[in-house]
């Protein structure tokens, strides 16, 4: 609510993404997204994002392109430096697993159309039987095997858990990059570093987005969550995720709804008032939650103790 109302959009941005674990995640994406998709959504002349074509680069030219992108990144701090450091050497063994873990689930070369990037918008109709909201859901799914524009249309695709050929209209691929910590600073000076391993659970907020995208297509197309790493994958499905059936993904499109409908709820109360009037009135029904493990990691110091004045606990 704070980053939605006090800040401008370019600011939250400069503040949300860049980071050296952040970016090295976009770069690794696009570097997968320039090798295997047939379309990109990305902005046009218009200032508008609409499909393109993508002219397809070759694994190791997608990957060399990115990573000299990923280079000219300019660490936030003396930390993100280090991270900075060690992700560009790590860059190469992530794109590989990214690419391992989608061969696993069904041949990146062998089911066109690939579209990347595709900006979806959950409306009304998308709601059915939901306690929805009034405004429109958006978001950009990371890759579709299959031609969306073809309802019914059949793809053959891998089920990574019984690895036997099943027929799906498509298939939605949520791809998240996990990357080494900063351990404890050694007696001689140097950084230790905590290798990071593909998780054993996939995170909740991560099963909530896969639910997003799956509402998009009424919950007709499977939902692959990767998650990719310098040293594998891990890729969990409806078969060794329950957040990922048919079920868990509701419950947990629900979940979204319901937060973002109390969101909707607390700024019509105050639609009449100010700006001003309204943040102020949100912050007296909203908990900051300053002890979250991640939520406010890369405030600057001077905006964070401003954030936590208008809270009273500065």
């Amino acid at each position: 609510m704070y980053l939605e109302n006090k800040l401008t959009q370019p600011q939250r941005r400069d503040l949300l993404l860049k980071n050296a674990q952040m970016m090295a995640g976009v770069r690794i994406g696009d570097a997968i997204q320039k090798c295997i998709a047939d379309t990109i959504w990305k902005l046009n002349s218009a200032k508008k994002i609409a499909p393109a074509k993508n002219d397809k680069l070759t694994r190791d030219v997608a990957l060399q392109e990115q990573l000299e992108k990923f280079k000219e990144y300019e660490p936030r701090d003396e930390k993100d430096q280090t991270k900075h450091i060690r992700y560009i050497e790590d860059f190469p063994l992530v794109v590989q697993a990214g690419f391992q873990a989608l061969e696993e689930i069904g041949g990146v070369e062998l089911n066109p159309p690939v579209i990347c990037e595709e900006q979806i918008s959950i409306t009304d109709k998308h709601t059915d039987g939901f306690f929805s909201c009034f405004l429109p859901v958006v978001g950009r799914t990371d890759i579709i095997f299959g031609d969306t524009s073809v309802p019914g249309k059949s793809l053959p695709c891998v089920n990574p858990d019984s690895m036997h050929m099943l027929s799906f209209p498509e298939a939605i691929i949520e791809l998240k990059t996990v990357h080494t910590k900063l351990g404890k600073v050694k007696k001689n000076g140097e950084r230790s570093f905590i290798k990071a391993n593909p998780p054993t659970t996939p995170s909740f907020n991560h099963q909530v987005q896969c639910a997003t995208y799956a509402a998009y297509y009424f919950f007709k197309i499977p939902v692959y969550l990767i998650y990719a790493t310098a040293n594998g994958y891990k890729i969990f499905t409806s078969n060794n995720c329950p957040g990922l059936t048919v079920e868990g993904l509701k419950r947990n499109f629900q979940i979204m709804l319901n937060v973002f409908r109390r969101r909707e709820k607390l700024l019509t109360a105050n639609e009449h008032k100010t700006r001003e009037e309204i943040i102020e009135g949100a912050i007296e029904l909203i908990d900051p939650m300053f002890d979250h493990p991640w939520c406010w990691n890369n405030f600057p110091l001077d905006l964070l103790k401003e954030v936590k004045e208008m809270w009273r606990m500065s």
